[in-house]
């Protein structure tokens, strides 16, 4: 620093070591464009050595800039206090890069000077790609999707749809942009359904409408969901055609096979069993589509948020520690400076700026175990048979429910040490799933209304055990404390369509489907309960590989 300058002390120890570590460039310079101070940035900016680049003048290191320009430029800056621009700088080798800075004129008695703040442009662009990245890998995503996708604004226009929508109307998707909902006249039924989604209150909702697609009318189930804080909506459509024309001709079917043997009967209960599986397996596999593409695109902004937690931990840290090392030098302080540590109590800021940190440490930490339990829930990209650890793929179906279980059901894990077995891991994630979903139902199952002399429920429980066997097979039971099922009803438990809940709150394809995906893994499930006395399904799986001719 040279004389009438501004004094390493007028900076500050602490404002310097917070301007050394800044990634930005920062240059300070006076009224005749003399530079006093750089930080290491800078020197690495324009590769130059930092003596070096204290005996320019700001005119030599930025080509807009120039000797005959510079009083009314330092004029300039000193009336309008700030000036951002873009321009150009000169590096050590003669280079040109593109820089946009920031330039705040600092008024000092004795000498004014300025602080400028330079980046590279090249880091702005960089970022822009990534975002344009984002982009594409969400667009690629939802171009994948196996049906329509449509984003529509809260005033009733479409902000985009996907290739599928798109090309079902060959038409490009750019058409669709800025255009009015029931523009193409063909689905009275969706724009009625959006409009009405639009105006209540629900952020989700889902229905079965009728469209005309190219003169030919089909089935589909849109399902409406709203984000950006309800500004816009996105509505997602699969085409059920096929499904529709089945029911109906199953519902023909039935009143013809009323008149006929129980071979008919038999055959009837195959078809609703092809018929559950089917159902099934789409809805698992479009949403294990949108679990995994929200999981990914999740998980990009989170690592980099939980990536600088560590830095910022140590930025602040590294603060608090000179913070209080400069009041530890200073033997008297100022006035100012006492009433301004006790306008903003600034031990209470040093001893709970670190707690902070760590909450939000903590929170990171469970937004990525969450992510990747939606990961190994949908593996999508786990659809081939292979060998997997059973208990991880419960232990992402217990964090997927957590919402269900978090304060109400005591979870209870008994674990033993189970050999990697072979399986086809999408579908026994499914049958987890299943399972558990319906012994939180069971423990939830609670009388509305109980009398004085009634004996105090138990506290809902819910055990997950696993077994290694004899044989290369292993055993997974889940077990609740539940009030039952009863006997007479045990039978029927596994049975296609047939439930225990009252209407609305269940179709009876869930354990359907869990009993044909162990049958089809060569394993085995069976249930064991009592009134009052909970349920306990068992499954047991060979570990070893066996015939894969399952349906997938």
């Amino acid at each position: 620093m040279r004389d009438l300058k501004p004094s390493s002390l007028e900076i500050g120890q602490l404002a310097q070591l917070s301007l050394d570590r800044m990634a930005d460039a920062v240059v300070f310079f006076d009224g005749r464009a003399e530079i006093f101070y750089v930080n290491d940035a800078a020197c690495q900016l324009l590769d130059l050595e930092r003596t070096e680049l204290l005996s320019r003048k700001l005119w030599q290191i930025d080509t807009e800039l120039t000797v005959e320009e510079w009083g009314s430029y330092w004029e300039r800056l000193h009336q309008q206090e700030s000036i951002a621009r873009e321009t150009t700088y000169l590096t050590a080798a003669g280079d040109r890069i593109a820089v946009e800075t920031t330039t705040t004129y600092i008024f000092n008695p004795d000498t004014p000077y300025s602080c400028l703040v330079a980046r590279s442009l090249s880091k702005r662009n960089a970022d822009a790609r990534e975002v344009r990245r984002a982009r594409e890998q969400l667009r690629a995503v939802l171009d994948a999707v196996p049906g329509f996708v449509s984003w529509i604004s809260a005033d009733g226009r479409y902000l985009g749809v996907n290739r599928h929508l798109a090309a079902s109307y060959n038409m490009p998707p750019a058409t669709f942009v800025g255009k009015e909902l029931g523009f193409l006249k063909n689905s009275p039924e969706f724009v009625e359904f959006v409009r009405q989604f639009l105006q209540n209150d629900d952020l989700y909702a889902s229905q079965v409408i009728r469209a005309s697609v190219r003169g030919v009318y089909r089935y589909y189930i849109i399902a409406a969901q709203k984000y950006d804080e309800g500004r816009a909506t996105v509505a997602v459509g699969i085409d059920i055609t096929d499904r529709k024309q089945s029911e109906e001709a199953l519902r023909h079917s039935e009143s013809r096979l009323r008149e006929q043997t129980q071979q008919l009967e038999d055959a009837l209960r195959e078809r609703q069993k092809a018929q559950a599986h089917l159902i099934q397996s789409e809805k698992m596999y479009a949403l294990g589509q949108m679990v995994a593409g929200m999981a990914h695109e999740i998980n990009n902004p989170i690592n980099f948020i939980y990536g600088n937690l560590a830095y910022a931990d140590n930025y602040v840290k590294d603060l608090l520690g000179l913070m209080q090392l400069y009041r530890d030098e200073l033997l008297t302080l100022t006035p100012t400076l006492e009433a301004e540590i006790e306008a903003i109590d600034l031990d209470f800021i040093a001893s709970d700026l670190p707690k902070i940190i760590d909450s939000m440490k903590i929170g990171a930490e469970r937004i990525l175990k969450l992510v990747l339990s939606l990961r190994n829930f949908s593996r999508l990209d786990e659809a081939e048979f292979k060998r997997v650890d059973l208990q991880e793929g419960l232990d992402s179906a217990l964090v997927i429910l957590n919402h269900r279980i978090q304060g109400h059901i005591e979870i209870v894990k008994q674990y033993r040490t189970l050999p990697k077995t072979y399986c086809y891991p999408a579908q026994l994630n499914q049958v987890w799933m299943n399972l558990l979903c319906n012994a939180i139902d069971a423990v939830g199952d609670r009388p509305v209304e109980t009398s004085a002399i009634e004996t105090p429920q138990k506290e809902p429980k819910i055990i997950v055990e696993t077994e290694p066997l004899d044989g290369d097979r292993v055993c997974v039971r889940i077990r609740d404390n539940g009030r039952g099922i009863p006997a007479k009803l045990l039978e029927k438990i596994f049975d296609p369509f047939f439930t225990t809940k009252p209407v609305g709150a269940g179709t009876g394809l869930g354990l359907a489907i869990c009993y044909q995906i162990v049958e089809n893994h060569r394993g085995n499930i069976h249930v064991r309960s009592e009134l009052e006395g909970g349920t306990e399904f068992t499954v047991v799986l060979p570990v070893k590989p066996f015939d894969r001719d399952i349906e997938t």
